[in-house]
């Protein structure tokens, strides 16, 4: 998954300004995002990168920013 996945999703399917907002904007904490947008957002993941996260990984600090987020998908990735 790339950050331009990631922003065409908010953009396209969360509705999200995305001229509003830069990699550090908080996303949930800052109001931009909700609740249900966070079902939305783990779907996409999920099927982005073809891994399930775990309930346990669902914590603000994996998903408040694009930054975040996609330093959380990095992370998860499998290394060669």
């Amino acid at each position: 998954m790339t950050r331009d996945d990631l922003l065409s999703f908010l953009g396209d399917r969360l509705g999200v300004d995305l001229a509003a907002i830069d990699d550090q904007t908080s996303l949930f904490s800052g109001g931009v995002l909700d609740s249900f947008s966070l079902v939305d957002l783990i779907l996409f993941l999920e099927g982005a990168t073809g891994r399930r996260i775990p309930a346990a990984d669902v914590r603000l600090d994996h998903f408040d920013s694009i930054a975040r987020i996609l330093d959380f998908v990095a992370a998860e990735e499998p290394r060669p």
